[in-house]
């Protein structure tokens, strides 16, 4: 069962008291993520669990799925991407203390204790995890658009393609 998440968390209370947090956000209400892709349809599945480790530092850690509509960049037509994201953040409040976190963990920096919008932090995770280049897994283009004409060596006949340095060679017997 999938409830309605909050608009805005304290990060810090809620690994405090090791709350977990999962339900559906919408794709609408990310405007950065939207820009970079076909259309905001859709829902992102999100399942958040707070926490403190062994040394006292809070984290969060999280799943996040969501099917996108990306513009492929070989054929250029619409394609669903999707994405399925683990991550482990941990909270803190300084960049002195980014150097000190364990490596497992990505820094989380909270600048002050004030409320930290969901969405937020749910859409820079997705923009992270976008494919730089967007493609089909299959070939997505026509057999021609691959070989623009004849083979090269097939032209020629030859056995043996000639050598790049066989210029230089004449001018030596002269």
């Amino acid at each position: 069962m999938h409830l309605k998440l909050p608009k805005e968390i304290d990060p810090l209370r809620l690994a405090q008291n090791g709350l977990k947090l999962n339900g559906e956000l919408s794709i609408k209400d990310m405007p950065r993520l939207s820009e970079s892709l076909v259309n905001d349809e859709g829902s992102i599945l999100v399942d958040l669990a707070f926490d403190m480790d062994e040394v006292n530092t809070p984290y969060m850690q999280g799943k996040i799925v969501a099917e996108v509509s990306m513009i492929c960049e070989r054929c250029m037509s619409p394609m669903k991407v999707p994405l399925s994201i683990t991550c482990l953040l941990a909270m803190i409040l300084s960049e002195r203390k980014i150097a000190s976190l364990a490596e497992e963990y990505d820094p989380w920096l909270l600048e002050n204790n004030d409320p930290v919008s969901l969405n937020a932090v749910i859409e820079d995770e997705l923009i992270l995890a976008l494919p730089l280049v967007p493609r089909h897994t299959e070939a997505c283009l026509p057999s021609e658009v691959w070989f623009a004409g004849e083979d090269e060596s097939a032209v020629k006949g030859d056995d043996k393609p000639e050598s790049p340095f066989a210029v230089l060679s004449s001018l030596k017997d002269k």
